[in-house]
């Protein structure tokens, strides 16, 4: 059974307890206009140019426009011998890994999961690969090693996992069911069905809101994240102000970004802040 793997490394405490192994799989089923991976949002891949100009003869399906690739080209292509043409300036988004292989990474690196760590699988959207990602957390709790799992919480079949997770993050990124869809291409009604499940199996769990200006940053916003929280006993949530780390990699892979002026203020974070803590919930940072 295979995996595709966008990217993987060490991280400390920001995807889980500890020091993990994290593995960052391919594909999403959301269109978060601010994501900081969009390389890892087409199911299959897609390649990203890190130069500023190619010549068109790198590209034998004439998929460079103006020295830059043509993300559509590159979709339908199988060929990517553009790679090898490119001194370096391209490169495919994602690798296929087998589970028997990360699991020899893992025991490999046991010695490095200090202070509670283990393996993390995130995204893109990691239950995409739903059936491979159950097979590997389970092998992984087997072996002793502590699982975690950050997801977007959409995946019908995500309460399934919670048996063979140590530790759920969970993204919250609107309350409201129609805003969720019209900006992120899905209702949030099966995100806040499975944050709820969680919460009433006791799961270990983190509950984070990325804060974005204009989309759900207001106190008015701050208010009814807390009444959702507060009905499902949840009593802390991680709140990730927006950044534009991923910017640059919109441009690599071909595609315009869009947010404009999506940065949360000292003064509109504070409010939030009071604004949760008047609902008795903690905000914590990892």
């Amino acid at each position: 059974m295979s995996l595709k793997i966008m990217q993987r490394g060490f991280n400390y405490s920001q995807d889980g307890p500890g020091n993990r192994l994290v593995y960052h799989l391919q594909g999403c089923n959301l269109e978060c206009p601010w994501c900081s991976n969009p390389e890892g949002i087409p199911r299959d891949g897609c390649m990203m140019q890190t130069g500023e100009a190619l010549p068109q003869t790198v590209c034998p399906q004439n998929g460079i426009k103006k020295g830059r690739i043509d993300p559509d080209v590159c979709s339908l292509c199988k060929d990517y011998s553009c790679i090898e043409h490119s001194c370096g300036q391209l490169k495919w988004s994602c690798c296929l890994m087998d589970e028997s292989e990360i699991l020899e990474e893992l025991d490999r690196s046991r010695m490095m999961f200090f202070d509670g760590g283990g393996l993390t699988l995130t995204g893109g959207e990691a239950t995409l690969q739903f059936e491979e990602i159950k097979s590997l957390l389970a092998a992984a709790r087997r072996s002793k090693i502590h699982t975690a799992l950050e997801t977007n919480a959409t995946h019908p079949r995500l309460p399934e996992l919670f048996p063979v997770v140590d530790w759920l993050i969970m993204d919250f990124k609107h309350y409201d069911d129609a805003v969720h869809e019209d900006t992120l291409g899905i209702s949030g009604a099966i995100v806040k069905e499975n944050i709820r499940k969680a919460a009433k199996q006791s799961c270990e769990m983190l509950v984070r809101i990325p804060l974005v200006n204009g989309f759900n940053a207001s106190k008015e916003d701050a208010q009814a994240f807390a009444e959702f929280l507060r009905d499902c006993n949840i009593t802390e949530v991680e709140l990730l102000k927006y950044h534009e780390y991923g910017r640059e990699k919109w441009r690599q892979c071909g595609r315009r970004y869009t947010v404009k002026d999506g940065f949360v203020s000292d003064i509109q974070y504070q409010d939030i802040l009071q604004t949760f803590g008047s609902y008795k919930i903690t905000c914590v940072s990892t």
